[in-house]
């Protein structure tokens, strides 16, 4: 609502918008032939130049306007009271603070008046001085200031005033500068016409504009007029409201030590906000470093982060590799280790099926040795009985001869066993007849 406020007091002061609005009614009044008068359109609305200078006479004229009601509301105003009336005896320097709420309750039209800001200025003054000594000279301290500003709020006018009595010889030179183009010799009496018209530009740009010019001088010097003698009222009644209005104290013996007081209490006050201003930019300053130190804290963590990584990446994939190579290498050992254990076991089963084959030829070769020693032991059987048969016989000697014969026979064969069997006894248990 505020800046919405102080927008529409802006628009309300703008000349620009007010002179730009005027000159558009004034222009939609000529051609809608409102004011249908031969000389406003021949001075006003004949050439560029003019639309230009009439345009800014009117933002000329409508800031001089704005200035003149402004007085004239201020001036009205004068004979309100601002602060109440003052007190038998005056009032303690500490009411300030409360005086000064009651100027700032004051509507947003008045706060801009000049004794408004007079008197607001001259209790700060008593405020912060905690005496109101001086504040006469303050007053006319204030009013200097009001006077000099006073020439500064003129200057749009002034530039005004100045800009378009240029205009008015630019359109001379236009003016002349068609005429001089459109000059014929050889056909002076058909090119007549537009060396007048030319000339006409000419004259009546400078005319024109000289004046206008006239008028806002005029305008000017009795806004000025006006607006003077306002300061000076309010000159015035700012002095009637503030003298007499605080208590003065008597002077004493040590008035300067007094003012030398005042003045090291507002040396202190200003040093104090200078530490305390000093201190919060060393805050800032500290919070903002520690800002930084924090951010790059954080892009180093996030740089080493990634740099871990990566470099853990690497080592573990490096890592894979080469436990990926040992196992490689270690599978390929247990194969070829498999595969001699394979063939070491294959020959065996060949070693085994051979001893096999040789143990199966043992045992028919002692089955055989069995079954011939059975037939040793008929066969010895066979020759006792045999030999006690032919204990008796004459023919012993031929009988012995042909039984060793048969035991060398026997022992041939016996030859080829795994053991040897014993020796036939071929001694009988009885001696023959012929032994005995």
């Amino acid at each position: 609502m505020t800046r919405s406020g102080d927008f529409g007091q802006a628009a309300a002061r703008s000349p620009l918008l007010w002179g730009g609005a005027a000159a558009l009614g004034f222009y939609g009044l000529v051609h809608s032939q409102v004011l249908d008068h031969g000389l406003v359109t021949r001075y006003c609305a004949s050439h560029p130049v003019e639309y230009i200078t009439t345009t800014m006479f009117f933002i000329g004229l409508a800031a001089l306007l704005i200035r003149w009601l402004e007085t004239v509301v201020q001036g009205s105003r004068l004979s309100e009271p601002l602060l109440g009336r003052i007190p038998s005896g005056g009032q303690p320097v500490g009411d300030c603070e409360e005086l000064l709420a009651s100027l700032d309750r004051l509507p947003g039209s008045r706060q801009q008046d000049y004794l408004v800001r007079r008197v607001r200025d001259a209790l700060d003054f008593v405020r912060r001085w905690g005496s109101p000594e001086n504040l006469d000279e303050q007053l006319r301290y204030l009013a200097d200031q009001d006077a000099a500003q006073l020439h500064a709020r003129y200057a749009l006018v002034r530039v005004i005033i100045w800009a378009i009595p240029m205009l008015g010889f630019l359109g001379t030179v236009i003016g002349l500068t068609m005429a001089i183009a459109n000059l014929d010799v050889k056909v002076l009496e058909e090119s007549s016409f537009e060396v007048v018209s030319g000339l006409a530009v000419a004259f009546d740009t400078t005319a024109l504009a000289l004046a206008l010019s006239l008028l806002l001088m005029f305008a000017q010097f009795l806004t000025d007029r006006r607006e003077s003698a306002l300061l000076g009222e309010v000159d015035e009644q700012a002095a009637a409201e503030l003298e007499g209005r605080f208590e003065h104290v008597a002077p004493t013996p040590d008035g300067q030590l007094t003012a030398v007081r005042r003045m090291a209490e507002t040396v202190v006050e200003a040093a104090e906000q200078l530490v305390h201003g000093q201190a919060e930019l060393w805050q800032q300053s500290l919070d903002a470093a520690a800002g930084r130190w924090a951010e790059m804290a954080r892009s180093s963590g996030e740089q080493l982060e990634r740099a871990l990584a990566g470099a853990l990446t690497e080592g573990l994939l490096a890592h894979a590799g080469q436990l990926a190579a040992a196992e490689k290498e270690a599978a390929d050992r247990a194969i070829a280790r498999w595969d001699s254990l394979q063939r070491s076991q294959a020959q065996q089963i060949e070693a085994l099926r051979g001893l096999q084959s040789a143990m199966v030829q043992q045992g028919d070769v002692l089955a055989r040795a069995v079954e011939a020693s059975g037939q040793v032991a008929r066969l010895q059987d066979a020759l006792n009985r045999n030999l006690a048969a032919l204990a008796g016989a004459k023919n012993f000697e031929q009988t012995v001869m042909s039984l060793a014969a048969a035991i060398h026979l026997l022992n041939a064969r016996l030859a080829d066993g795994p053991g040897r069997e014993p020796a036939v006894d071929i001694e009988s248990p009885t001696r023959s007849p012929k032994a005995a």
